[in-house]
């Protein structure tokens, strides 16, 4: 993932990320072990990266196992243990991120973590977003979201949204705070903050891609009706031209009237303009149309009914 490969050299983004990526994803859960503060990804530069992290800045070293998924022999899910962060001396790693792993309850208490610096809250977004973040194919929508286990932790990431121009929204789904955005080009702005160029580039192409073939079709269905609609009146011409010959005759009609209609039935398919050139002299589309209704009138004076 791009994300996991972002060098970040100031100390406070790094610190920021970290706390993005920790508020995010840390659980407590019951083992009979006892309780356990854990981080589970599928995500193995996410570990790395986390791994690195935490020791760097904290000199504290998580636990890490792999295991092999039921479902997806394939794919493998890296559990990282942070349980040492609820000891005397980790405690204060917790604190400084907000965070309370409150055993005697078995949850997680989630305080807000704040940051004044612009490039820290990009971090922070960016961390919380590798945590528990998801997008969907582009090809099929645009669907952007984040999941939080606290409505704290949902406001706050909402609220650094809304700090960079987003709009943001959120919904309940399974006891989860899910934060999202539906917008194409929200997307797009999104993953600019957070530094993913590569996935925003991709993003853009698709996006580019989709709209052409939107246009091309709106393009095609606009003539498709417009044809339709041609079919459908030179066929009510023609109709109504054969009703007055077999009922009055066509020489009846006035000469303009008659050039046209003739012309008409010898050639049902062409357009009023094609048919304008015809005439000599030459005739508008505008003209055509006027002598074909006129004609129509007649037909229906003589009792032609097209819908029937």
């Amino acid at each position: 993932m791009e994300l996991s490969h972002i060098e970040e050299s100031a100390e406070c983004c790094r610190r920021a990320e970290l706390a993005g990526i920790l508020r995010a994803g840390l659980s407590l859960r019951h083992t009979p072990d006892g309780p356990r503060l854990l981080l589970a990804t599928e995500n193995a530069p996410l570990s790395r990266r986390l791994f690195t992290l935490i020791k760097e800045i904290y000199r504290f070293e998580p636990k890490i196992s792999m295991l092999k998924t039921r479902r997806f022999k394939a794919h493998a899910v890296y559990r990282l243990d942070f349980s040492g962060l609820m000891e005397e001396g980790g405690r204060k790693v917790l604190d400084g991120i907000g965070l309370l792993a409150d055993q005697a309850s078995g949850e997680m208490v989630y305080h807000h973590f704040k940051t004044r610096n612009r490039c820290c809250k990009r971090a922070y977004l960016r961390g919380c977003f590798l945590a528990n973040g998801s997008i969907s194919d582009p090809d099929k929508s645009y669907h952007l979201e984040v999941a939080f286990r606290s409505k704290v932790q949902a406001d706050e990431f909402m609220n650094y949204l809304k700090e960079f121009g987003l709009e943001p929204r959120f919904i309940m789904r399974k006891n989860h705070f899910l934060v999202y955005l539906k917008e194409g080009q929200e997307i797009v702005d999104f993953l600019n903050v957070i530094g993913a160029h590569n996935a925003l580039m991709n993003l853009e192409n698709i996006r580019i891609m989709k709209e052409m073939r939107n246009q091309v079709n709106r393009i095609v269905n606009c003539e498709t009706a417009n044809l339709s609609k041609t079919v459908d009146a030179s066929f009510r011409q023609t109709e109504s031209i054969r009703y007055i010959k077999e009922h009055s005759g066509l020489e009846n009609l006035p000469k303009p009237l008659y050039q046209i209609a003739l012309l008409r039935l010898e050639n049902p398919d062409v357009s009023l303009t094609e048919l304008g050139k015809m005439l000599n002299p030459p005739l508008s589309k505008s003209g055509v149309n006027h002598r074909l209704r006129k004609i129509e009138k007649i037909a229906e004076s003589l009792g032609f009914d097209y819908k029937s």
